[in-house]
């Protein structure tokens, strides 16, 4: 089956309303942290640990688009196929959005537990760092004008920039902070997910997940209409 306009637009809907659903139940249905959690009396994090499900599944987007930047800037160098390139720059452009949402879920977060917006904590130090990653990346393929050497140019920024992504993973191990993170039996630090908490969570996870492949997708296939209708009208087909 064919899938057209309708059927995305029953997609985007449906994805719309699962993902208002789980976002009002984070809000308004989940409580607070349990006293034992609390890192002190009046912690503004007893009920602000609920951008976690906001920021963990933006986190995980980034990622992978991320990984596919990579994978696709690999790909090309071996192949020369354009079509390689066309993945890995419409990853880097749905990549930037989803970062922005990081940096600000980080933000929100940071003024929660430590007073400031900005507290340079080495998790949202790292996250800029792959935001300006994707924006030297687009940035450089906006200012070369040959296809070939432009694509070229940013797979190998894009196999290089990669490296960001474990950095950011680890960074909060690797340098000393006090970032909150999921409930760690050994040092009794953290939350946990009851099995409601888990449900909203992967439901969350998996509706971010479709909305980038679907964007993805479709940027893809804008991007192939676009390239076919310059060779047209340069008179190459």
């Amino acid at each position: 089956m064919k899938f057209e306009r309708k059927h995305a637009q029953v997609f985007l809907g449906t994805l719309w309303i699962v993902v208002l659903a789980a976002m009002y139940k984070v809000l308004f249905g989940l409580g607070p942290l349990k006293e034992e959690l609390l890192r002190y009396p009046g912690d503004p994090m007893r009920n602000g640990y609920k951008i976690f499900f906001f920021s963990m599944e933006a986190a995980a987007v980034t990622y992978i688009a991320f990984t596919v930047v990579l994978l696709g800037s690999a790909f090309y160098l071996k192949t020369k196929d354009m079509k390689w390139d066309r993945i890995a720059s419409s990853s880097a452009r749905l990549g930037l959005v989803f970062t922005t949402i990081l940096l600000i879920n980080g933000a929100i977060f940071s003024n929660l537990a430590w007073g400031a917006y900005w507290n340079w904590d080495p998790r949202q130090t790292s996250s800029l760092f792959l935001w300006f990653t994707l924006a030297a990346y687009l940035t450089l393929r906006g200012a070369v004008d040959g296809v070939e050497t432009r694509a070229r140019l940013s797979a190998v920024l894009g196999i290089f920039g990669f490296v960001g992504v474990p950095l950011t993973h680890i960074s909060t191990t690797i340098w000393l902070s006090n970032h909150p993170a999921l409930y760690d039996t050994a040092q009794s630090t953290g939350f946990s997910l009851d099995r409601s908490g888990l449900i909203l969570f992967m439901t969350l996870m998996t509706s971010f997940l479709a909305l980038y492949i679907y964007l993805l997708w479709l940027t893809v296939k804008i991007d192939s209409l676009e390239e076919g209708s310059q060779k047209v009208f340069s008179g190459e087909l």
